[in-house]
């Protein structure tokens, strides 16, 4: 890809130097030859008007040349029902689990419909279980921003259903995680909800080698950003913040509280605020469905050991890479900005 994109330029390179690609989707820059540059000219850049990319088999955006219906980290199943029974399917396995609580249920294309807008369908479902969830957020506190559990069910290209989840193996890529003892029960669980879900064989759900668990530490995931307030003060200054913004909050999670409550340990202070606005998130799953199970946005807030308290938000650039997400930097700049304002009225500091 980097030599691709060296070769799309066009320019005449001088072979006994090396020359340095910056590659905006991964965010990284590497170092090429001419020779290498030169070599890789005349090949496809992945661009097709039409149809699908013959050689990885993927169909493609005929307008933006994006492989639809994948993104980096997620486990993705194709289901044997229809979107409806798919659904309905999960959300029974999970509401008739005693050891799992329905946190919220989203359901993106209502909310853009509720704007005008035209999605297909594609629903959010967020549950969780505190005596699996507490661990991993003892070894990482930041683990929260991506907890509860949350699966996608979507209607992709030509009418396909598909379920798709975060597995353990994307949370030890994002948060460095140790050897935490829950996350084998929590694999196994994703992998049977997922299968009462679509008929597919739980044995048969594994993560594909182009799903990119291994890409996934190299994208600058999220910033965190130190507040002058404490804990209470930022998480009431980011709350009235969103209130009084476009945004609408969705639900929140009190990390804390669930462990306490739920006799599964201690936790520093760690709440979780998820809010959004579907007239900049619909065209985000415009151009990938995937992306709506990273939506609504969310916000971590959270305290140290020394008491500090910082505030943690996914990037614009980890929604672009991991979702290959394009013709929407517009939407993605209005997303940034959101974050960066409601970030800095809780946190007290300009961002």
């Amino acid at each position: 890809r980097l030599l691709q994109l060296a070769a799309a330029t066009n320019k005449k390179y001088d072979e006994r130097k090396v020359y340095w690609v910056f590659d905006p989707f991964l965010g990284l820059r590497f170092d090429a030859s001419a020779k290498d540059v030169k070599g890789a000219r005349g090949l496809s850049m992945g661009r097709k008007k039409k149809g699908g990319n013959k050689k990885n088999g993927n169909k493609m955006n005929g307008k933006k040349g994006v492989a639809v219906d994948e993104a980096l980290g997620l486990v993705r199943v194709e289901s044997k029902f229809s979107f409806e029974t798919t659904y309905t399917n999960l959300y029974f396995a999970l509401d008739g689990n005693p050891k799992i609580s329905v946190v919220a249920e989203i359901d993106h294309s209502a909310a853009a419909a509720s704007v005008g807008l035209t999605l297909a369908p594609n629903r959010l479902i967020v549950f969780g279980n505190p005596a699996l969830g507490t661990p991993v957020m003892e070894d990482n506190l930041l683990a929260g921003l991506d907890l509860p559990q949350k699966m996608l069910v979507w209607e992709g290209e030509e009418g396909k259903v598909f379920v798709g989840f975060n597995p353990p193996d994307y949370l030890v890529a994002r948060h460095d995680l140790g050897d935490v003892a829950t996350l084998d029960t929590i694999d196994g669980a994703l992998k049977n909800f997922a299968s009462v879900a679509t008929g597919v064989a739980a044995g048969e759900i594994v993560a594909r080698p182009r799903s990119g668990i291994h890409r996934v530490k190299r994208i600058v995931g999220y910033n965190t950003f130190p507040s002058e307030f404490d804990f209470d003060t930022t998480l009431q200054n980011l709350v009235t913040a969103i209130e009084n913004g476009p945004p609408t909050i969705a639900f929140q999670v009190d990390h804390a509280a669930n462990a306490q409550n739920s006799g599964a340990g201690e936790l520093l202070s760690n709440t979780l605020v998820v809010f959004g606005n579907p007239l900049i998130g619909t065209p985000l799953m415009e151009s990938n469905p995937t992306v709506g199970i990273d939506l609504p946005l969310k916000i971590l807030v959270t305290q140290d050991t020394n008491g500090d308290v910082y505030v943690v938000a996914n990037t614009v650039r980890f929604l672009r890479a991991r979702h290959n997400l394009q013709g929407v930097r517009d939407t993605l700049d209005k997303i940034d900005n959101v974050l960066m304002t409601l970030i800095g009225a809780a946190t007290g500091k300009a961002n």
